[in-house]
């Protein structure tokens, strides 16, 4: 067994007690810190780099999933994923199920949370994953 197989079938038996063995506030907590961990072992830099301007932010989030995907009205942050945007392959995203998009918050909530160096409230409204057709988040910026 190759060392990728070997990854894949533990990161999936992983998941499979994820999905039956906690319940479900407690997978929402573990992804989401999945989703955080993911955004501090690379993309937070571009965060970073932003300097706590928003709008630098947002024009480079627009780089990354697309012009229109991103829309800002008052304290709220609209984004859209035409697609799923996570490097592990269906095999271990399937394992998890729709909880599974509570690493993407996660991530979204880290980045913005390192830009603004304050707490933000987000929230997935539509998932791939759940059946939607995309996936629609909303970051509430704070007052």
């Amino acid at each position: 067994m190759s060392d990728d197989d070997f990854t894949r079938r533990w990161i999936c038996s992983v998941s499979e007690s994820i999905r039956w063995d906690l319940k479900q506030p407690a997978q929402m907590q573990l992804l989401e810190s999945c989703g955080r961990a993911c955004a501090r072992a690379g993309a937070v830099k571009s965060a970073q780099a932003c300097g706590g301007d928003l709008s630098k932010f947002e024009s480079q989030m627009r780089r990354w999933v697309g012009k229109s995907n991103i829309k800002t009205v008052g304290c709220t942050v609209h984004i859209v994923y035409d697609k799923c945007y996570c490097r592990l392959d269906d095999e271990v995203s399937w394992q998890l199920g729709d909880i599974y998009c509570y690493c993407s918050l996660g991530w979204l909530k880290e980045m913005f949370e390192t830009v603004l160096g304050k707490p933000v409230k987000a929230e997935f409204l539509e998932s791939i994953k759940r059946g939607g057709e995309k996936c629609r988040f909303v970051v509430h910026l704070p007052k």
